[in-house]
């Protein structure tokens, strides 16, 4: 499982809990999360997808995701070819309403294989597959992908994904989506300007209690990507092999408090250091070392935002009810020890 995924599955959890104890009664209000690894400007990028809804939500039926324009897109990726990981967390409605964590591969078929799927009829210039295992029996979600060059969504979306759920009704041990990631990679490309990137997606809920989608259900949720992620990093060397790590981190050239930022050693899975950032954007961390060594200073951000920032998409019966800001940044360097 890559690192960004893991992260967004902490910060997933978070944000379900809150949204579960902020409300009794909650309305059906998905989340998009959309995190890149590269922010700089025409560079290929990987991008982690999120899913996140409470579980008083009602199960999804299905999910369209647009890309924005000026996103590259490359779809020539052989049948067979891992396109990344995902990890999910399903409500078991038929086991006693137990949470259970799943992971899997995405995995690229043949569109041909998918002419007449019910979620998203017609031949699609790629098709991966989410594969997974729930209580014991494999299943497979296929992620439906094009491009999008004319008709009314060219206004404003470079691609599309489009996946199905069969929601607790027809699925082992009536599993349920709490929120599900996946990463993506080698397919996209980001932009050439360095404004913020807004994905929006379509949100399809089934009728309470049946397998009957619900289309007069259907939200809309948001999810902006940053033009510009700064994370700055110096160090300073003590007595006594102790080590000051500090820097800035500036989103779209702005200060950016209330992040945490975390040290490690490259490779290594175990924290050596962490602090938030203040209202000017500044971090400082001591640490100790025994010899020079390399030091990995990592943001991961994921949080909601009051309202949506950009106008809803057309014909969306519920509107824009979620949006959410997410980066991910990382700067490497050295720490010496002062003799």
């Amino acid at each position: 499982m890559s690192r960004l995924i893991r992260l967004g599955l902490v910060a997933a959890g978070v944000l379900v809990s809150l949204a579960f104890t902020g409300s009794a009664l909650a309305s059906y209000a998905p989340s998009l999360t959309v995190t890149s690894s590269v922010n700089a400007p025409g560079k290929p990028t990987s991008l982690l997808l999120g899913h996140i809804q409470s579980a008083a939500d009602d199960p999804t039926a299905k999910d369209t995701i647009y890309a924005p324009l000026g996103y590259g897109v490359n779809l020539s990726q052989a049948p067979g070819t891992q396109i990344g990981d995902v990890s999910a967390r399903l409500i078991l409605r038929g086991g006693g309403n137990a949470e259970v964590d799943v992971d899997g591969r995405v995995v690229a078929d043949n569109p041909a294989n998918h002419p007449n799927d019910q979620c998203a009829p017609g031949l699609h210039q790629a098709v991966w597959n989410l594969n997974i295992t729930v209580a014991g029996t494999p299943l497979t979600v296929p992620l439906y992908v094009d491009a999008i060059t004319t008709g009314p969504e060219a206004t404003f979306a470079s691609a599309k994904v489009q996946l199905c759920l069969a929601g607790p009704i027809g699925t082992p041990a009536g599993a349920q989506l709490e929120f599900a990631f996946f990463d993506v990679n080698g397919v996209f490309t980001t932009p050439s300007s360095t404004t913020d990137h807004v994905w929006h997606a379509t949100f399809t809920p089934y009728v309470a209690g049946t397998p009957q989608p619900n289309p007069a259900g259907t939200t809309e949720g948001q999810a902006v990507v940053p033009g510009r992620i700064g994370l700055a990093m110096k160090t300073k060397s003590l007595r006594h092999g102790v080590v000051i790590v500090s820097g800035r981190l500036l989103v779209d050239g702005q200060a950016f408090r209330g992040a945490l930022v975390e040290l490690y050693k490259p490779g290594a899975s175990k924290r050596i250091g962490k602090a938030r950032t203040n209202g000017k954007g500044n971090y400082s961390i001591r640490i100790k070392i025994k010899r020079k060594t390399l030091v990995l200073a990592q943001v991961f951000v994921l949080g909601d935002l009051p309202s949506c920032p950009a106008p809803g998409l057309p014909g969306v019966p519920q509107g824009c009810k979620t949006a959410t800001l997410s980066f991910f940044a990382v700067k490497i360097g050295i720490a010496r020890r002062k003799k």
